[in-house]
């Protein structure tokens, strides 16, 4: 199914606050709350929406981040189906560039990362790997930007985002009753851990479904750092990254149409300072798993 006008504006609206009431839904839909209700219900029981909690990468003990363009020897889809099956890469795509795949790679620290590297090197079937290690998430709709969890997160807060990864509009009644602690004091630490950035509640929403069918990835080089926060502006660049690599930033443009994406890919060449601009197109996404593995957090 596709989602109407109305379906949008719902989705929006949770994606901006996962944990919206029905009143502040129907307010911004212009419905009355039984007929938000009955819409929230049919998009999430039909499989085409869902509402969960982003767990920051941090507060899993993940501190280091990965970009890798891989070439490949014979089958594209065999290689990136090898790396699909390693936890730590949260995403594996097929493209069309200079690259047959790109993944993303998450690790508990530098050494751990360039090991995970190293072990896709050593995969049957890979000719080279590019890496870009990612310094600063500038626009991520799953993991708030600047934003660092607390040192540490006890075994209630585990419980809670436990929860809250699997349905993110959980009740504070039911998470209580799951926990067996009171609605009052889940209702205040599930505030802290969204205020803190230790989760976010968010929709998951094929992107078709709201008429992007096209993602495209770029990487550019500018000439000054404030030439990447202007990149991140624009509302069709979803995700951007500096890194350290050939390439000062890489992100990712949702389009409706190819014709679209060339169109937000010159506005981002068009923006001063941006001196160079290599574009892939994902062909098939093979994995795309925010959760990273079950959800732990290591006692720190």
């Amino acid at each position: 199914m596709s989602l109407d006008h109305l379906d949008t504006l719902i989705y929006e609206e949770l994606n901006r606050n996962g944990r919206a009431s029905m009143e502040e839904l129907a307010a911004v839909a212009g419905l009355s709350r039984a007929a938000v209700r009955s819409r929230v219900a049919r998009l999430i029981d039909s499989g085409s929406l869902r509402v969960i909690g982003i767990v920051h990468p941090s507060a899993q003990g993940v501190t280091a981040y990965a970009h890798l363009s891989i070439n490949v020897r014979g089958s594209a889809r065999d290689v990136a189906r090898q790396i699909a099956a390693i936890d730590e890469f949260p995403l594996v795509s097929i493209v069309a560039g200079r690259a047959a795949l790109i993944a993303e790679v998450h690790a508990a620290s530098s050494e751990d990362l360039r090991a995970l590297v190293q072990s896709v090197r050593a995969l049957e079937g890979v000719a080279h790997v590019e890496t870009a290690v990612y310094t600063e998430r500038i626009k991520d709709l799953y993991a708030p930007p600047g934003v660092k969890p607390p040192a540490r997160i006890d075994d209630v807060d585990r419980q809670i985002l436990a929860i809250l990864t699997d349905d993110g509009r959980a009740s504070f009644a039911d998470i209580a009753r799951r926990t067996q602690y009171s609605a009052s004091a889940i209702r205040a630490r599930v505030h802290q851990l969204i205020e803190r950035g230790v989760v976010r509640i968010s929709t998951v929403v094929a992107p078709g479904m709201v008429g992007l069918q096209h993602m495209c990835g770029f990487g550019v080089r500018v000439s000054a750092p404030d030439v990447v926060d202007q990149i991140g502006a624009i509302p069709s660049v979803s995700y951007l990254s500096r890194t350290m690599s050939r390439w000062d930033a890489i992100g990712t443009v949702l389009a409706g149409s190819q014709a679209e994406v060339v169109a937000q890919l010159d506005r981002v060449r068009s923006v001063p300072g941006v001196e160079a601009l290599q574009s892939w197109t994902h062909l098939e996404v093979l994995k795309e798993n925010q959760h990273l593995t079950a959800f732990t957090v290591p006692t720190r």
